[in-house]
């Protein structure tokens, strides 16, 4: 059991699948865990690089849209959080890559305007690279609702 000194208000970044279908479109899903629960986000993608990251990175905020409905106790109390990707990019950056996200967010009348980035070393690693984007955008705004 986890005691309010030691309490992780973040979510972490567990797995991220892709699969391809013969007609050209594919499914990425991604699985975030919190409190030793798991939140799955999936979404439909054309098979391009670009249209997978985007895939990536809104199935990283469905997954941690999905987080913030307690079940069992656990789970967070966003309340009315509205999140949405508004862009995701991949830029090349001297002998890697970047990956930047820009997310919007409501709770109330207050609006947020997110920015997200994280590296990745080859074109592999993007789609993940998305998601940690898309955290490093929003897990600072669901901090500090959950440490309200």
């Amino acid at each position: 059991m986890e005691t309010a000194a030691n309490v992780r208000f973040r979510l972490r970044f567990d797995g991220l699948s892709h699969v391809r279908t013969p007609d050209g479109s594919g499914r990425v899903s991604v699985r975030l865990e919190w409190g030793g629960q798991m939140y799955e986000g999936t979404v439909s993608c054309l098979e391009t690089k670009e249209g997978v990251l985007k895939a990536a990175a809104q199935a990283a905020l469905r997954a941690t849209l999905a987080s913030r409905t307690p079940r069992g106790g656990m789970g967070h109390a966003y309340g009315s959080l509205d999140l949405e990707v508004v862009g995701v990019k991949a830029v090349r950056a001297f002998d890697g890559w970047v990956v930047v996200t820009r997310i919007n967010g409501s709770h109330g009348e207050e609006r947020y305007r997110l920015l997200g980035a994280a590296p990745c070393e080859g074109e592999d690693d993007l789609p993940g690279a998305a998601v940690k984007a898309v955290l490093n955008a929003s897990n600072r705004v669901l901090e500090q609702r959950i440490a309200r």
